[in-house]
């Protein structure tokens, strides 16, 4: 850890994840699927998102573990703001596309940025590491919800292309100040 790490309690920049390099092709196509996958969270095409998650699917928001200055930050297993399947993934859509939701009945504006991509192979699937900014802006209020993170996920090969089986979302805030959870990062 550098000195500047351990005054602030920054963890260390992202390490590529184990595994052998991406060759062109396979960065250009991990890289296009995340892309896609921003789109259609973007527009809230859910069930074109649900397409591209695995039925074995974990997907994991832990919460920041604190410890003492200096410390860096870790995420622990427990509490996390989400622990979901593919399965209540599905629920929470259907949810929010039902007409009586109140979590987001005036739907916010999303947007989703996308960038420091890494990624290696490991058999069949493909490891990544990236960066993500959620831009939310609500129609009752003017002022941008920002939510930014680090996203380790696994991609293994199905259908047509990639399907996602496991994401692990590191958010770089210790606390979230939104009136709710509905979206997915």
């Amino acid at each position: 850890m550098s000195a500047n790490e351990a005054q602030t309690g920054d963890r260390a920049p992202t390490m590529a994840p184990p595994g052998q390099p991406l060759d062109d092709t396979e960065y250009r196509q991990a890289s296009e699927w995340l892309y896609r996958e921003a789109g259609l969270l973007a527009r809230r095409d859910y069930d074109a998102w649900l397409a591209l998650l695995a039925p074995e699917l974990h997907y994991r928001v832990p919460m920041q573990q604190f410890g003492k200055r200096g410390e860096a930050r870790e995420y622990g297993d427990n509490p996390a703001w989400l622990d979901e399947t593919r399965d209540t993934l599905a629920v929470r859509c259907a949810q929010l596309r039902h007409p009586l939701s109140n979590a987001d009945r005036v739907p916010s504006f999303l947007r989703y940025f996308v960038t420091n991509i890494e990624g290696t192979r490991e058999g069949q699937t493909l490891r990544l590491s990236s960066q993500v900014l959620l831009l939310r802006v609500r129609a009752n209020n003017p002022l941008p919800f920002l939510l930014s993170g680090e996203r380790h996920d696994r991609l293994r090969p199905g259908g047509a292309g990639w399907l996602l089986a496991e994401r692990e979302v590191q958010l770089d805030m210790p606390y979230l100040d939104a009136p709710n959870l509905a979206l997915f990062i």
